[in-house]
């Protein structure tokens, strides 16, 4: 069995930049600092005759040529090895003489294994400390137990057999599906309620989409997408940069007797066309849409560059039959090579949904 990916003659590119930037080992624990904030670490061991390896897959980590473990020894240790797994996970492997009950504990950028003889936590105190770790993340973003949040619905564009916009072995549906994941988990922790029209990888056509929404109660819509650039190019166009979209009806084909319409047929009753149709989601709608596109600007730009190409309206399916304001969210080229390496970024995904999030914040009035 393969414990580490290593192949002679050949280097692994990771696509993250979340680098491994310093190793240390001290106290029975061996210690590593990364460039950012570390996310999803999975343990599991393999028995072998006299050792156990503990594995540690490190989920958007990478490993650059200036970093080893190998050159550490530990009380009961026979070896530390490290290598990129894949293009989205860091492993390590200890390989342990003796008893290791394989703890590890994660505080923002820096991830401590606990070696044999360790002073581990106790059960009591990693409880404890989970507590005061949540109550940090909740403060962080801006959580307070005495509002009342509302309820928020987001959609992850394309699924199962639609793939969406694609960049060789880039997919609009995966990225989708992983942003909304991360912008979830934030909206969550910020206080809302969230529902999502899809949560893996499936395939739902656009009526389905909308059919779920208007079923349920929720208080805002928020389409995430992926761009891409039509195969003939128009002259002085940047195909670059964040777009924004609430409802438009001009030119549409979408309507027709006052009545929404879906693949040549109507749909939904007349009161409800009303309401997707009202003066207040209008308004609503382009509020948001500010709002939110002005929050990702201001979020991400501290950190990498992003391009504003403005807030648009357009008669898309999603904004048109849904009776709560809605917004559609592209959030980069996947024809252009910055920008997917921007959206495959794990650390860039999360900057770029919390920035989503501070304007669903901002948008009822929460700082």
């Amino acid at each position: 069995m393969y414990i580490l990916l290593l192949v002679t003659g050949f280097e692994l590119m990771a696509k993250t930049d979340n680098y491994l930037r310093h190793t240390s080992l001290s106290n029975h624990q061996l210690n590593l600092l990364f460039k950012y904030p570390v996310g999803l670490v999975k343990h599991f061991t393999i028995k072998g005759k006299g050792i156990v390896k503990h594995v540690y897959d490190i989920d958007g980590a990478a490993l650059p040529k200036t970093q080893s473990i190998s050159q550490y020894k530990a009380k009961g240790i026979q070896a530390f090895r490290i290598a990129q797994y894949n293009k989205q996970t860091l492993r390590i492997v200890i390989e342990a003489k003796v008893s290791m009950k394989g703890n590890y504990k994660i505080t923002g950028r820096k991830l401590a294994l606990f070696l044999p003889f360790s002073t581990t936590p106790t059960l009591k105190q990693t409880v404890a400390q989970k507590k005061i770790v949540k109550k940090k993340v909740l403060q962080s973003y801006g959580f307070n137990p005495n509002r009342k949040y509302r309820t928020i619905v987001l959609d992850a564009g394309h699924g199962g057999r639609d793939v969406g916009a694609s960049s060789k072995k880039v997919r609009e549906k995966d990225l989708t599906l992983s942003m909304t994941l991360k912008l979830k988990n934030i909206l969550q922790k910020m206080g809302y309620r969230v529902l999502l029209t899809r949560d893996r990888d499936k395939f739902m056509n656009l009526k389905q989409r909308t059919d779920y929404v208007y079923n349920r109660k929720g208080s805002i819509f928020v389409s995430i997408h992926a761009n891409a650039a039509p195969k003939k190019r128009t002259k002085g166009v940047r195909y670059e940069g964040l777009e924004v979209f609430y409802l438009g009806l001009r030119n549409t084909k979408r309507v027709r007797n006052k009545r929404a319409v879906y693949r040549g047929r109507k749909v939904y009753s007349k009161s409800a066309y009303k309401e997707m149709v009202s003066s207040w989601k209008f308004s609503q709608s382009r509020s948001l849409a500010k709002t939110v596109k002005k929050n990702i600007l201001s979020h991400v730009s501290r950190q990498y560059k992003i391009y504003d190409k403005g807030i648009k309206r357009k008669d898309f399916w999603v904004l048109l039959a849904t009776k709560m304001p809605a917004i559609l969210i592209e959030t980069g080229y996947l024809t252009n090579k910055n920008e997917v390496k921007k959206l495959t970024n794990p650390h860039y995904q999360t900057v770029l949904m919390e920035g989503v999030a501070r304007g669903i914040n901002n948008y009822y009035g929460l700082y």
